[in-house]
């Protein structure tokens, strides 16, 4: 199984005596110039992505590039088998985490760890599909975007820490743990059915969140 991945090549030619030959612009085409070649990437990973999430796994590479307004050329190069797209949405998935952490490792506020947690859950709620699809075909995120992942980690790790020291959250938390509750939520929730419904989702995210805060004390 390949892993996604895309070399676009500008094919444009110059001769000594004239001026470089403008590129192709046309969907799927070889000769697309690089930026376009990543703006139409970003496009069919987005719309993968939201269709994964409503429509199911079923929905073919060639329906995608047509929701996506490409060619199905421009979507077989940049992930030539279906795999290969679940693998990207999962990866282009924790990187927006990780842009969201580093946003909120910008502030000040002591609950931005829930925050992010709330995100992180949110996020595997919405493609519990697409993680499950890339368990079944034994990929570990870990290993396939280990520098993303630790990113991601490293970033909980540093707002947990902000957050005890604040009173946020309970003192004998350990990172581990909150990450292991963070994967447990996507397994509560498909357990729940609730993928398609944010709301409830969103409520069995909050009732695992709630466990982390500060417990009263018996008087």
């Amino acid at each position: 199984m390949r892993r996604p991945g895309y070399a676009d090549t500008d094919m444009s030619d110059q001769s000594p005596q004239s001026a470089p030959a403008k590129p192709t612009t046309a969907h799927g085409s070889d000769r697309e110039p690089r930026a376009d070649a990543r703006r139409n990437r970003e496009r069919v990973l987005r719309t993968a992505q939201q269709l994964f999430a409503t429509e199911g796994l079923g929905i073919s590479l060639d329906e995608i590039a047509r929701r996506a307004g490409v060619g199905p050329g421009t979507v077989h190069r940049h992930f030539p088998t279906k795999e290969a797209l679940y693998l990207a949405v999962a990866i282009d998935q924790l990187r927006q985490l990780v842009a969201k952490a580093e946003a909120l490792a910008a502030t000040s506020d002591p609950a931005a760890l829930f925050t992010l947690l709330s995100a992180m859950m949110a996020s595997g709620a919405e493609n519990v599909a697409v993680k499950s699809a890339l368990v079944a075909a034994e990929f570990d995120m870990r290993t396939a975007a280990p520098d993303v992942a630790a990113d991601l980690t490293r970033h909980v790790t540093d707002l947990l820490g902000r957050a005890n020291a604040a009173g946020a959250v309970r003192p004998d938390l350990a990172v581990e743990e909150v990450m292991a509750l963070v994967a447990g939520a996507f397994a509560a929730i498909r357990h729940a059915d609730a993928e398609t419904s944010p709301t409830r989702a969103a409520h069995i995210a909050q009732l695992i969140l709630d466990g982390l805060r500060p417990q009263p004390q018996p008087r």
